[in-house]
């Protein structure tokens, strides 16, 4: 079971998350900022965090973990493939700043700054338990295909496949749903129907290779 964060690490995550989703610039953004916004005093945070870079890090991948463990207990609840992929984003469509932080931390990963690679840390070294976002769509890729030998590598092509396609999703409800004449719904719809798609045809490939 995982252990509780204590309540002044939890304000102190709680704090960089909402910067976060605020615009907040990490180059820029303070421990003084973030300990005014968590209400806590500046030198507390050093009874936690050795630097701004390990606090920013550790809130950005319990964001991600807390974010993704409650939506795989949700994902169980469904049977089908389009069921658990509507589940998933209609999730990203009721938590707007889940998305929007979401997409930020994407774009931190792509630099090479001291945050990025505490994150990337953290990233490599995460427990068994713990499920991120890869890994929930790994486990609803893997409930649709009966994974052996040579499939792990197609698998593994088709799981990059279903997460650019959130991905998309995502930069779509971030900051191009305005710039589009794709309603939501269609977006939805589309995103599913795609995947589904990908699944079934991989599905097909493998069965064409057996006969």
């Amino acid at each position: 079971m995982e252990k509780s964060l204590a309540p002044k690490v939890e304000a102190l995550y709680q704090a960089v998350m909402e910067l976060f989703a605020e615009g907040a610039d990490l180059n820029t953004l303070t421990v003084a900022e973030i300990a005014r916004k968590a209400g806590i005093g500046k030198g507390t945070v050093y009874e936690y965090f050795d630097n701004k870079e390990e606090m920013i890090a550790g809130a950005a991948y319990y964001f991600a973990k807390s974010s993704c463990q409650r939506m795989y207990k949700k994902l169980e609840e469904k049977e089908s493939l389009y069921e658990r992929m509507s589940l998933f984003l209609q999730s990203m469509d009721e938590e707007m700043n889940d998305i929007v932080c979401f997409v930020r931390v994407l774009h931190m990963m792509t630099d090479n700054s001291t945050v990025s690679n505490k994150l990337r840390e953290y990233l490599k070294n995460k427990g068994p338990e713990e499920v991120l976002i890869m890994d929930l769509v790994r486990k609803i890729i893997e409930a649709e295909v009966k994974l052996d030998g040579e499939k792990e590598n197609n698998a593994a092509y088709l799981e990059m496949m279903a997460f650019s396609r959130i991905i998309c999703y995502a930069l779509y409800q971030f900051e191009m749903k305005e710039r589009t004449n794709i309603a939501p719904g269609d977006m939805h719809e589309m995103i599913c129907r795609d995947i589904c798609r990908d699944v079934a045809d991989f599905k097909a490939r493998e069965a064409g290779k057996q006969t």
